[in-house]
């Protein structure tokens, strides 16, 4: 049988030696794309607190929730025959609010959130071994959960008129407000705003468990959580020495 021989010209194998080397130089050379660098939760914070320092118009919103009768979503009572309107406050002296009895903010100021809205929020995300503070202070815009941090959420019929919005604009029956102060707001709260920018940012810290604030000036809590939208929750100030008349305390853990 005559055998037949196959002629590889020097070219040829020279070019495919070549093409061999490349392919191999480029999987030789493929670079993993770097992992996400996971924050710790000081991290975050700290990072929340150097975002909210500068508001611009694309954190504006217009879905504040506006203190009105006409907000269905919210719940009313009439007390002493004025309208009174239901927050909460997340606190850690239980003992100050006696379940069905009246108070006085003594001891200052109350910032306080709406129950349904903090409830439709997160109230469905927890299980058996959530942490549940932390995502509170992550939704509230406070520190991370410490030896600290408060333990209670007490729910209060608060009269409107002792309430004002930390931002911009004071009103709280609006949706939406900017975070540079507006010519209408009293003088006493434009004192009250400014000492605020430097009590949240810029006021020294005298020991460890001192901290600033992701405070957002918009009228919406800063949520720190990683991967969450950092538009909290709506948020109002409690004028101190206000009356307030308690509907419910309860533990963090059975609040949900």
């Amino acid at each position: 049988m005559q055998k037949t021989s196959i002629n590889c010209s020097p070219l040829l194998l020279c070019a495919s030696f070549m093409l061999a080397m490349l392919v191999g130089c480029k999987k030789d050379n493929i670079v993993p794309e770097p992992k996400p660098t996971v924050l710790s939760m000081n991290e975050l914070y700290k990072s929340a607190i150097l975002d909210a320092m500068v508001a611009d118009s694309a954190e504006i919103i217009d879905t504040l929730w506006a203190l009105t009768p006409e907000n269905t979503a919210l719940k009313w009572k009439t007390i002493k025959g004025k309208p009174h309107v239901l927050l909460a406050s997340f606190m850690r002296y239980p003992s100050s609010y006696p379940v069905g009895d009246s108070i006085t903010t003594s001891w200052g100021e109350s910032w306080l959130f709406i129950p349904q809205q903090m409830k439709a929020r997160i109230g469905s995300s927890f299980s058996a071994t959530s942490d549940t503070t932390m995502r509170i202070c992550q939704l509230l815009g406070l520190p991370p959960a410490n030896e600290r941090s408060n333990t209670h959420i007490a729910e209060v019929w608060v009269n409107p008129e002792r309430l004002y919005r930390p931002a911009g604009s004071r009103v709280i029956t609006t949706k939406t407000t900017g975070a540079a102060l507006n010519n209408s707001n009293p003088e006493d709260f434009t004192s009250w705003f400014n000492n605020y920018i430097v009590f949240a940012y810029y006021r020294t810290l005298s020991t460890t468990s001192d901290y600033h604030y992701p405070w957002t000036r918009l009228g919406y809590t800063y949520d720190w959580a990683p991967d969450k939208n950092e538009v909290g929750l709506s948020e109002y100030v409690l004028q101190s020495n206000s009356g307030a008349w308690v509907e419910s305390v309860s533990k963090v853990s059975n609040y949900f």
